[in-house]
């Protein structure tokens, strides 16, 4: 069984695949203070299948070395970590590809996987991201916004008569409160974003996307938005196939 760790600011996904086969999945607090003995101790709780490899893709450089740890005590293995140094059969085409993060080079190879070329990936998490491999199947770029959460809390914190409520999609668009206001404006409003920043982009490019939608809140805005393709588990996906071509093992056992 190969475990495969994507930690991010707010949340550790985990993964756990057998060959292509997704096991079981879980998700973790992202908690910064913790050590890897705690980790570890955590790992092994929730963890009783046998662990032969792991891969890890962190954007939490003070946590990368904790989790690498962790695994090793819990599971007696050497995780990869997801970087220019591992191959990913993926082009990137970006002024800088060391910028771009592992978590974005895991998704692209999870859609590559399971998607016809070209194709956009909506990633919502603490930042909203949105990516584009081209026709040619290379990765072409990035848009970076505030993701749900931070939207909010930016909003409660700066506008005093504005209380935190729940991220939820409200019933209507025009809210008759000012929870479901602020709901909407932040479901919704991210939906929409999501939607139009896919046809601008059609636009810009000149031919049309086949469109994929992940990340820890995209729950929330997935029954309404256009033609994107749900997979919650595309970094984890990604990670796993990663992981296969560095270590050599059958992908498809």
């Amino acid at each position: 069984m190969i475990l495969c760790l994507d930690c991010g600011n707010t949340a550790i996904k985990i993964g756990i695949f057998e060959g292509s086969e997704l096991k079981k999945s879980l998700s973790l607090r992202t908690d910064r203070n913790k050590s890897s003995d705690e980790y570890a101790l955590t790992f092994s709780s929730l963890i009783k299948l046998k662990i032969t490899g792991a891969i890890i893709s962190s954007v939490v450089p003070l946590l990368t070395d904790t989790i690498f740890y962790a695994i090793k005590i819990a599971f007696g293995v050497e995780a990869l970590i997801l970087s220019k140094n591992l191959k990913t059969k993926l082009a990137i085409k970006t002024d800088n590809p060391n910028e771009v993060g592992s978590d974005l080079i895991a998704g692209a190879i999870g859609a590559k996987i399971s998607t016809p070329i070209p194709f956009i990936v909506a990633d919502l998490g603490t930042a909203t991201k949105l990516y584009v491999v081209d026709k040619n199947g290379a990765f072409i770029g990035v848009i970076i916004t505030s993701g749900m959460e931070v939207s909010l809390k930016a909003l409660v914190q700066n506008t005093s008569q504005l209380l935190e409520t729940p991220i939820k999609k409200p019933t209507n668009i025009i809210g008759k409160n000012t929870k479901d206001s602020i709901q909407s404006g932040i479901v919704y409003g991210q939906a929409y974003m999501v939607s139009e920043f896919a046809r601008r982009i059609e636009r810009e490019l000149g031919y049309d996307l086949n469109r994929v939608l992940t990340g820890g809140y995209a729950d929330r805005i997935k029954d309404e938005i256009v033609c994107y393709n749900y997979d919650p588990y595309l970094v984890l996906r990604g990670l796993n196939y990663i992981y296969h071509i560095n270590s050599g093992e059958d992908y498809e056992r």
